[in-house]
């Protein structure tokens, strides 16, 4: 019996120092291995989490390519369809175009600088302001209409306010035209 009572104090013995063993190795080596870990594994999802945003962006960076251009491509065209003050002359010679191509013959083309009553030129907003002009012409009915179609459809943004039409005793057909018309320059 003395023999079972060593064993058996030797066996508690190896147990706590088999525990005390565990619980050194776990404090000293296991317990900073996994605190390490685990910082490595908050690094690593910020990191991924990082690297998904970024592919997502490059993913749409062809999509925002291609808005950038349509972008670009409707400030071209609302640039040409809005004149600068520079650009006014060029915009005249539009008109005298579409009135040769539509048989209608323009007297004159006057831009106005004192609008009339009804029509002040005031600022719309600080972008651009209206530019009213007067068209003085003789046509036809039928080719006056075919010039206000076509200054309808011109790329520049114009208004018609007011068309005088008087006839001609001389020529039925023709008529004298006085037309008023605005468009919009930029400032």
């Amino acid at each position: 019996m003395a023999d079972l009572n060593e064993k058996q104090k030797l066996y508690v013995l190896f147990a706590i120092f088999g525990f005390a063993g565990l619980i050194l190795y776990y404090n000293f080596l296991l317990k900073p291995q996994l605190a390490g870990f685990n910082a490595k594994n908050k690094e690593y999802r910020v990191v991924r989490d990082r690297v998904k945003n970024e592919e997502i962006v490059m993913a749409n960076e062809a999509g925002l390519n291609r808005q950038y251009e349509n972008f670009q491509k409707q400030a071209y065209y609302l640039q040409k369809r809005l004149p600068a003050q520079d650009q006014i002359s060029s915009l005249l010679e539009d008109f005298s175009s579409v009135a040769e191509s539509s048989g209608v013959k323009i007297l004159r083309i006057k831009p106005l600088e004192e609008p009339a009553p009804l029509n002040k030129a005031k600022p719309v907003n600080n972008a651009y302001t209206e530019f009213p002009i007067l068209i003085e012409a003789r046509a036809g009915y039928h080719q006056l209409g075919a010039f206000v179609n076509k200054l309808e459809t011109m790329d520049r943004f114009i208004k018609i306010t007011d068309i005088d039409i008087a006839g001609m005793e001389k020529d039925p057909r023709r008529h004298d035209i006085k037309m008023r018309i605005v468009t919009y320059v930029l400032q």
